[in-house]
């Protein structure tokens, strides 16, 4: 296969690189008590972001891939991982270990979804703070809205697997009608859990349009998207990337959690 055309399939393996590399120098600029050194980083932080600018455009060519340590060895590997995930298309979600709600969930629908919150959880909420994601006046109070919405999904997941626990109490101490109204009650909850998971998918993947809507139609909705994020107390992947880049993640992974819950269409859903 030739570069170029090695370069077009890959350019989410390289631009992933290209951030790696801004990462790292990000961390020297912090901790540098040299003007001097500060300066050169300052071009290079220019230069990358031209650089970004030239894959979008496929202007990105060889020797570019040079400045970044990427070989065309590199790229043929990154073009046979992305063949293999043509099979299983949830980039994000395919990675996330997925963990019981407690030792007596056996249904693997909830473990799914209880270990994608948990997951959104430590990745992306601190995404959604005053600090990191500076928005106009309407769109940031729909973005505080969303720590509650997260912690009321989270707490009905939680009351599912106390259910879980209660019935499998009522098996030890053979309580059999007992037994009978906790699985009445388990299967209302595992409805609720859908609907809500959805519902807080959905409101969150409209906030993220109309972020992008706005800025396509020349409102300045995302006050600094090249603003770098740094999550406090996280280890997330998105320290270090900027606010666009790192909303353009949660895109991602908020559309491969609702296309795993299947729901058709949550705007009919009654609360």
């Amino acid at each position: 296969m030739e570069i170029n055309e090695l370069i077009r399939g890959t350019k989410e393996y390289i631009s992933d690189r290209i951030e790696q590399t801004r990462k790292k120098l990000l961390l020297v600029y912090k901790t540098t008590k040299d003007e001097n050194k500060k300066f050169e980083l300052e071009s290079t932080f220019r230069q990358i972001d031209k650089d970004l600018q030239k894959l979008e455009l496929n202007q990105f060519d060889e020797k570019n891939l040079i400045r970044y340590g990427i070989s065309t060895q590199d790229l043929e590997i990154a073009m046979e991982e992305l063949m293999h995930q043509k099979n299983n298309p949830y980039r994000i979600l395919h990675n996330i270990r997925i963990e019981p709600l407690t030792p007596n969930t056996r249904n693997e629908e909830i473990n799914a979804i209880w270990s994608y919150l948990q997951f959104f959880g430590k990745e992306y909420l601190g995404l959604l703070s005053e600090q990191n994601l500076k928005l106009d006046y309407g769109h940031a109070y729909q973005r505080d809205q969303f720590y509650t919405l997260y912690n009321d999904t989270l707490k009905l997941v939680t009351e599912y697997g106390n259910i879980n626990d209660q019935i499998a109490h009522a098996e030890l101490t053979n309580n059999k009608e007992y037994r009978s109204r906790l699985i009445q009650l388990q299967n209302k909850q595992y409805r609720d859990i859908i609907l809500r998971v959805g519902k807080f998918l959905k409101s969150l993947q409209s906030f993220i349009q109309s972020i992008f809507e706005s800025e396509q139609e020349g409102v300045k909705a995302l006050l600094e998207p090249e603003a770098i994020v740094q999550i406090e107390g996280s280890d997330s992947s998105l320290n270090g990337t900027t606010t666009r880049r790192a909303l353009q993640d949660l895109a991602r992974f908020v559309e491969e959690f609702l296309d795993y819950i299947k729901i058709p269409d949550i705007s009919k859903i009654e609360e």
